[in-house]
């Protein structure tokens, strides 16, 4: 039991921010330093704002608290957004509007896992979800699976998914389009996990953070609109990526109307509500979406294009998010790892350390191709490639 000037026990088996170690270094490089670790974008958000006098007077009740489920006009406009994108045939009882996907994600741990459960987390992954894992008192079971899947696109999920099953095991953790690897799943993959998770009687968390960030006419298939999938899923969005709009911190999740009332639950004693604000402001965005979605994907396909043509290591082309994510150990040449991260910082460009994606991955590196107008991420890219080839 702890007592001044002791933590709870559950702090420690949390990493702190993935950055950390290296903002010391990150603050001497100052604006020399081109920010390729972090996932964001240097474009402001492609639809204008709704905030002028005449819009705020027409929602009296925008600095107020809201229904804890969300604004109703917010939710009526994703229930057809749903519709026409993912294919859902939902109503607003299915959805709750929550503080971006991180806390959508970290309530529905708390509510669907009990301590001690195991949860297999495919990865590489986003590396806040282990941790809110270990909040909650269960388990990681770690599945590298993604990376996988490009060498293997025929690999046998059911199988490979079997030799990770224990009795405790209670969820699978399934981020489709992928951070860090830009893998998508597709239909066949989808439907093997499906059936999968169907005969094993595990709920799904499906992060779709990077929903409608896809690449060569690619299009995202939410799992939980498979036959039978609906009632064991709960489906993540947020308006940080295609939306443009990280700092909003606003996102939201889909599923059984039982199961959103009791993640709702457990929401309330951590947040109580998203900001009511945030919720009017996305209602037109949302309704335009269509307007800029598609062109902002075209420029991000050619950032990446530009990124794998004029990178001279070898790099897997993501098929959508705006990451590559690669391994370095035939470049070392003799360095240490820990030394070429921190070789690519002298040089004044940030990188991600893909160990903290998941064990299995500490010889790659994440960098985010969207982070840096054009001519900057022109000269990181000369920085990797002098740093990695030595030149």
């Amino acid at each position: 039991m702890p007592k001044y000037p002791d933590f709870a026990e559950r702090v420690d088996r949390v990493p702190a921010s993935v950055f950390e170690k290296f903002r010391p270094k990150m603050k001497e490089k100052g604006p020399v330093l081109i920010h390729l670790h972090i996932g964001d974008t240097y474009m402001p958000p492609a639809y204008e704002l709704p905030m002028d006098a005449a819009f705020l007077k027409k929602r009296p009740y925008f600095n107020r608290y809201c229904n804890t489920f969300g604004v109703e006009r917010f939710r009526r406009v994703l229930v057809e957004k749903l519709s026409e994108d993912n294919g859902f045939s939902v109503n607003v009882d299915n959805l709750l509007a929550t503080s971006g996907a991180t806390n959508a994600l970290s309530a529905s741990v708390m509510t669907l896992l009990n301590p001690g459960n195991e949860i297999l987390v495919l990865t590489p992954c986003w590396p806040f979800f282990p941790g809110m894992v270990k909040l909650a008192d269960a388990k990681v079971v770690e599945v590298p699976f993604y990376v996988k899947l490009y060498e293997k696109p025929e690999l046998n999920i059911d199988e490979y998914l079997q030799s990770h099953l224990t009795q405790r095991t209670a969820a699978i953790y399934l981020n489709t389009p992928n951070n860090p690897s830009g893998k998508v799943l597709n239909q066949n993959q989808l439907n093997s996990l499906a059936r999968f998770a169907r005969q094993n009687h595990l709920w799904i968390i499906s992060d779709e953070a990077y929903d409608g960030l896809l690449f060569d006419g690619r299009k995202n298939i939410s799992i939980a609109t498979l036959p039978g999938m609906f009632g064991q899923t709960i489906s993540i969005f947020t308006f940080s990526k295609s939306f443009m709009f990280s700092g909003l911190r606003l996102g939201y999740l889909v599923g059984d109307h039982q199961l959103v009332q009791s993640v709702n639950k457990t929401m309330v004693h951590q947040l109580y509500s998203p900001s009511t604000l945030s919720q009017y402001m996305m209602v037109e965005p949302v309704k335009q979406r269509h307007t800029w979605i598609p062109g902002l994907c075209r420029q991000y396909q050619d950032l990446r294009d530009m990124f794998c043509e004029k990178m001279k290591v070898k790099v897997q082309s993501p098929e959508g998010t705006y990451f590559l994510f690669f391994p370095i150990e035939e470049y070392l040449a003799g360095r240490d790892y820990w030394e070429v991260i921190d070789a690519f910082l002298e040089e004044g460009v940030s990188v991600a350390p893909g160990g903290d994606f998941g064990a299995d991955f500490d010889h790659y590196i994440r960098i985010c191709f969207t982070g840096e107008p054009p001519e900057r991420l022109e000269k990181a890219i000369e920085r990797l490639n002098s740093v990695l080839l030595l030149k």
